[in-house]
């Protein structure tokens, strides 16, 4: 099932979305996911996909995220001065604040108070459903997944990325990834049993131009570590969003000043920083996609 959320009458109503048709329930998408409410039989009313005006799914007050989760990406750019996200190391883990997440159509305005190198980062986010509790082991992580959705985590790679003496990395992970507009979402979630979590490609593209490709086939840390691994301090609310990492085909690979290799996915055009007037489009398949534009302030 397809799930968004619709503005009715000033307030975000639930909708299950069928292709032209989206049926508009009384209760928000947050109650839904929460009281495991069956939008089949629930009381609503079908209207015209065309005819309504999306909200983002979930506005949680926070984002859960991590990184490094693709060979390609770490690929890309000087090695961590601390390696993140193998087996028996320390675990990338970043919030982003629930304001940084921005309207379906509102475009990025590129404030330089921001930062000066704007990347962007498609990536899968995973939807908790309701229950998990904390200490959940990874074998039992599934269970708590209620859906998918599309992230594309907006990045200041000036201010993140630090290098050493030595010739490595470290990054600085609080205003880099907070700032107004650096957190997409798609229109809509699908839910867990429609798709395959590790067989969903993601691409991106910038003007019409592939820069991102890659699928969540070749992701080093699974979902189910992922959740596990969050809600080993955290008891994690149903619609709670966890955004996994980007694949390579970033700006910052192509960046040598900050420590990029000029490594380019196969098949990708090289990505560069986010300049105004770039329209960027952030896929995954089976999943959704999302669109926005770039502009001046």
């Amino acid at each position: 099932m397809e799930l968004g959320s619709v503005w009715v009458d000033g307030a975000t109503c639930a909708a299950l979305i069928e292709n032209d048709d989206t049926f508009v329930l009384g209760v928000d998408l947050q109650t839904v996911i929460a009281e495991g409410i069956d939008v089949r039989t629930a009381q609503g009313k079908w209207n015209k996909t065309a005819d309504l005006r999306f909200d983002v799914p979930l506005r949680p007050p926070s984002l859960l995220c991590t990184g490094s989760n693709y060979t390609d990406h770490v690929g890309e750019h000087t090695e961590n001065a601390v390696p993140t996200n193998a087996p028996k190391v320390e675990f990338e883990f970043f919030v982003k604040a629930g304001m940084t997440i921005a309207a379906p159509e509102a475009p990025l305005v590129l404030d330089p108070v921001f930062g000066h190198k704007i990347d962007q980062e498609t990536e899968v986010g995973i939807v908790i459903g309701p229950g998990c509790p904390r200490g959940v082991s990874e074998e039992d992580a599934a269970k708590y997944i209620f859906g998918y959705i599309v992230v594309n985590d907006l990045t200041a790679r000036d201010k993140q990325v630090r290098l050493t003496d030595s010739g490595g990395a470290y990054m600085v992970l609080g205003a880099s990834k907070n700032f107004e507009g650096a957190t997409r979402l798609s229109r809509h979630i699908v839910t867990a049993d429609a798709v395959d979590p590790y067989n969903l490609p993601l691409k991106t593209t910038v003007n019409g131009k592939l820069t991102q490709s890659n699928s969540t086939a070749n992701i080093i840390t699974t979902f189910t570590r992922i959740l596990s691994t969050f809600a080993s301090g955290l008891t994690l609310p149903a619609g709670t969003i966890i955004s996994t990492g980007t694949p390579g085909g970033t700006g910052w690979g192509q960046d040598p000043d900050l420590g990029g290799l000029c490594v380019v996915p196969q098949g990708c055009t090289p990505a560069r920083y986010l300049r105004p007037g770039d329209v960027v489009e952030s896929e995954v398949g089976g999943v959704g996609t999302l669109q926005f534009n770039v502009v001046a302030p």
